[in-house]
């Protein structure tokens, strides 16, 4: 879907800047004759008919895809049932809650609610380990605590969870200050 989507700009932008020069051409300079000339000929009409029509459509996708756009959900229906609502501040707050360990910080958590009914989420938590040795099973566990606390207190049934770990690297640094004034 990406290639398609890279294919279509690049038909999109070579038509824009065949319009572009035509019209340019057509209005200012001293080629305007000449541009006038290259008109006359079908095979030219043809190719600025398909480069006008390539800018209205995609035009068109555009207004369609701003129009349509859904937006982000910000409340988890647990079970699909639109009369509960759990916001995603609560869960992540939660989440935090779950998290948090001995010997780990957590640095940051993101949260998207998905699925057709507003009933799944999942969760990114970025951390910072004190330890170097033991992380899988640390963030295993992690992951499972969260899952956890989300079914168990939320009622959020569709939680999945993603622990990774941040490099813990601190510099101290230490200046001696005098007490002389």
């Amino acid at each position: 879907m990406r290639v398609f989507k890279r294919i279509c700009a690049l038909i999109y932008l070579l038509s824009a800047i065949v319009v572009l020069g035509l019209v340019t051409g057509l209005t200012y300079g001293p080629f305007t004759a000449r541009f006038e000339r290259l008109l006359d000929h079908p095979v030219a009409q043809v190719v600025l008919a398909v480069c006008l029509v390539t800018l209205a459509l995609g035009a068109l996708i555009t207004v369609l895809a701003i129009f349509l756009a859904r937006r982000e959900p910000t409340c988890l229906n647990p079970g699909g049932n639109p009369d509960i609502e759990v916001s995603l501040s609560a869960l992540k707050s939660t989440v935090r809650s779950a998290a948090e360990r001995e010997g780990v910080m957590v640095e940051s958590i993101r949260g998207r609610i998905f699925g057709r009914n507003r009933d799944q989420v999942r969760f990114t938590v970025e951390a910072i380990a004190f330890t170097e040795d033991g992380l899988t099973e640390l963030a295993e566990r992690i992951q499972k605590s969260i899952e956890r606390a989300c079914d168990e207190t939320l009622g959020a049934t569709g939680a999945t969870a993603l622990v990774r770990f941040l490099p813990a690297k601190t510099t101290v640094v230490t200046k001696e200050v005098s007490r002389e004034r």
